[in-house]
């Protein structure tokens, strides 16, 4: 099983070979040029994992896999905090909490899938969880002051 490596090739390459390929590589134009007619070369293959990399690997996976499982034990707990809360205040920690919860499974899910798509998620419900405590807690303090 081939599997593709996490650092590019390149970038595991002796510091001489890669000052040999970027001075023997011309310089890119300043302007688009017209699609080539010619054939392409096929793409290399990738390199394979040594032992150690795919040990790591392997490793990193359990430990994001068993991430992921308690996230979702600690978020269904903090869904029964949200609902059976006492207080108004129980209420706004769960759902903090649980909107960092979100940003964790959005990180490991985007390790876990191997992709960036997550990332923009991350930011915006990092954001909207921090607006949405500071509003909750404005509310309760209105509230206890009336």
């Amino acid at each position: 099983m081939n599997r593709v490596p996490l650092v590019p090739p390149i970038a595991r390459a002796p510091a001489a070979l890669t000052a040999a390929l970027s001075a023997a590589l011309p310089a890119a134009p300043a302007f688009a040029a017209a699609p080539s007619t010619e054939a392409q070369p096929a793409a290399t293959p990738a390199t394979p994992l040594t032992d150690w990399e795919l040990a790591a690997e392997h490793t990193l996976f359990i430990v994001v896999d068993a991430g992921i499982v308690l996230l979702s034990i600690a978020f269904v707990m903090c869904l029964w905090r949200v609902l059976r809360g006492p207080t108004l205040a129980d209420r706004g920690l769960g759902t903090d909490t649980l909107a960092m919860q979100v940003v964790g499974l959005a990180i490991l899910l985007t390790i876990r899938m191997r992709t960036l798509m997550f990332f923009d998620a991350v930011l915006i419900i990092s954001i909207l969880g921090f607006a949405s405590t500071v509003a909750f807690a404005q509310f309760i303090g209105r509230r206890r002051a009336a």
